[in-house]
């Protein structure tokens, strides 16, 4: 099936029902088995009791106050835009009578981090009557909603994980979007706002020497011209340093780098996107950008959606700017390939309706545009100009390569000294000690030569995955397991190809046996020995590398010979194999097509991405507003 086509996604009542049936048969013996394990010797039967409560009521889902307040402050929210952020994708599929002979004047493909930022900041300075437009693959989500049993986690999968149609997609709006491969596995989210809607928030800068390896742009390479970005990022999504010991699982890991200290382990609190407020959650609070937010209720359920309207995706920020600058939104429309044309380019996309017996209409069309940015993430933006190559649009050699995990890496501790209390409970009102927002707080080693550092942030299970997570731990309450995430300089030598149906696959041959993966182990089990622990790692989709931070395939460059856009995201002209324009001295470009997201990173960066890529978004678009080509398109100040 060519990605161009419409995928038949739907499978049978019957055969659903039937495979809920063997997933809940399977929970429910997994969960007896921990709870056997779990109460055998001397724990009394009124502990077994309350583990056995705990652990069904996870299987439970349903209303609360929380979830109620978030729904209303998020119809208010949309209220200026007619009840919603996304427009009718059925518009996209009738043509507009317009003046030049294109739909959009720019178009954005993708709605996460570098996607939303250039949107934001393009449409707001875009002249009188010009088109600004951004598609989104997922669906609009709202704070309220987001699932929080494991069921209805696996039903939000774009595609199949298991059997035969493994890697098809199931649901082409699906929140998470799972990609499995030969020696890693790969989480994206997919909706408007992208992965914001399911990461944990952890705004981090990376290290000033990260910039200086060779393969970043020379204009890139000292960090402090990228610093105002990021402090202009900052601001508009919200960072804050969260408290000291704030949770049990931030104790613990402040414990464990205070007995690794001889080994030159630093802690610190971890600057999080999440609305605080000493008001507690009776009162709302109104953002930077004029949203509704809630008070954080410290639930753990970052990874799986915010369902108290606390978080600071990009859907409390940078979309709402854009949309009131003038951008329309449309989800649902996945784009397939793209066309150069004599001037602008042509997208070709499929829009998807769900019908009321929950199968989906698919229907393909396709329009034009003057100037077209890529943003659907490092795996997106790098099959889509794969498929997209021919005559007139020749790309670097270098496209698909250089990519990266960012050294992301996951582990467990098990059987803490420390109480870890990890275990999230979602909207829903509960007598225990906070769990914290998903991580909180960052372990490096600074001092170390770059190679060899790492960062490790301590997490928390979601509420869907805490039963599953805590019945292979044998820990069914999660009250003495410490969660590892580990990010650090994996070589980025892994390549995207197309398969044999289109879509991009990773491969990294070296990758299971690297030396990386060796250094995060130990550094994994360094930090279990301090906390007197055992260090585990799962094996669920195999053994395998989990990221998800995924980087490069479109890495920047000053030469077309080494990179697939420059340091301004513009896509080198492969004609040639570089050669110079005349007019700039610099490497030719397609004109008016650009990458802005995580594609474009050269290197793995060490700590989480989205602040790095919305600083360079943040740039991009500052200079885009410069370039002559195109400065029709932009209000004169």
């Amino acid at each position: 099936m060519s990605p161009a086509e419409p995928a038949k996604t739907n499978a049978s009542p019957k055969a659903t029902h039937a495979k809920d049936k063997v997933t809940r048969r399977a929970a429910i013996q997994m969960s007896a088995v921990a709870i056997a394990a779990a109460t055998s010797g001397t724990v009394r039967a009124d502990r077994t009791q309350s583990t056995l409560g705990e652990m069904l009521s996870r299987r439970k889902s349903g209303d609360s106050e929380y979830k109620a307040t978030a729904i209303g402050d998020y119809h208010a929210n949309v209220a200026e835009f007619g009840g919603q952020v996304a427009a009718p994708s059925r518009r996209l599929l009738v043509p507009l009578a317009r003046h030049v002979p294109w739909q959009f004047d720019i178009l954005i493909i993708g709605s996460g981090y570098g996607a939303s930022v250039s949107a934001a900041r393009l449409a707001s300075a875009l002249r009188p009557g010009a088109r600004l437009g951004v598609l989104e693959r997922g669906r609009e989500w709202i704070p309220g909603t987001f699932p929080d049993r494991l069921k209805d986690v696996t039903s939000a999968s774009r595609l199949e994980l298991l059997g035969p149609k493994k890697g098809e997609i199931r649901d082409p709006t699906g929140l998470f979007d799972v990609r499995q491969f030969e020696e890693i596995t790969i989480l994206a989210g997919s909706g408007l706002g992208g992965s914001s809607l399911i990461n944990a928030s952890v705004a981090y800068r990376p290290d000033r020497e990260v910039f200086q390896q060779p393969m970043w742009p020379q204009l890139l390479r000292d960090r402090v011209y990228l610093d105002p970005y990021f402090e202009l990022a900052i601001a508009e999504l919200g960072a804050n340093v969260e408290p000291l010991d704030y949770s049990s699982k931030m104790l613990a890991q402040r414990v464990a780098a205070e007995r690794l200290a001889y080994r030159g382990a630093r802690f610190d609190p971890a600057a999080i996107t999440v609305a605080r407020s000493m008001q507690g959650n009776a009162l709302p609070i109104i953002n930077r950008q004029s949203i509704r937010q809630r008070n954080c209720i410290d639930c753990g359920d970052c990874l799986s959606g915010c369902n108290v309207g606390a978080k600071n995706t990009l859907a409390m920020n940078y979309i709402p700017m854009a949309r009131r600058a003038g951008a329309e939104f449309f989800t649902q429309t996945e784009v397939h390939r793209i066309e150069k044309l004599d001037v602008g380019y042509r997208v070709h996309f499929t829009v998807s309706w769900r019908k009321d017996d929950g199968t989906f209409e698919r229907c393909p069309g396709s329009t034009t545009t003057r100037v077209l940015i890529l943003g659907a993430g490092s795996l997106g933006s790098t099959e889509l100009l794969l498929r997209s190559q021919s005559e007139c649009l020749q790309l670097s050699q270098r496209l698909g390569f250089g990519w990266t995990g960012n050294g992301d890496a996951l582990g467990f501790i098990t059987k803490s000294e420390c109480p870890t209390s990890g275990a999230g409970r979602s909207a829903y009102e509960a007598a225990c000690p906070p769990v914290g927002p998903t991580i909180q707080s960052n372990l490096t080693y600074p001092q170390r030569p770059l190679p060899g550092r790492v960062l490790i942030q301590e997490g928390a299970a979601a509420r869907a995955y805490a039963n599953a997570i805590g019945t292979l731990m044998l820990d069914p309450t999660m009250e003495n397991t410490q969660i590892l995430l580990g990010m650090g300089h994996d070589g980025a030598n892994g390549r995207i190809t197309l398969n044999e149906r289109g879509f991009g696959q990773v491969s990294w041959p070296e990758l299971l046996n690297s030396e990386y993966r060796k250094l995060i182990r130990f550094e994994f089990e360094q930090i279990a020995t301090a906390l007197g622990g055992k260090y585990r790692y799962l094996r669920i989709f195999g053994d395998k590398m989990i990221s998800v931070h995924p980087l490069g395939g479109c890495g920047m460059s000053d030469d077309p010979l080494y990179g697939v856009v420059n340091h301004k995201g513009q896509v080198f002209d492969g004609r040639g194999r570089g050669d110079l324009d005349y007019q700039t001295g610099a490497p030719r470009v397609h004109s008016g097509l650009y990458v802005v997201d995580g594609a474009i990173l050269p290197t793995s960066i060490a700590c989480n991405p989205f602040l790095t890529i919305s600083a360079l978004a943040e740039r991009a678009s500052d200079l885009m507003l410069d370039e002559p080509e195109f400065a029709d398109l932009f209000a004169t100040t």
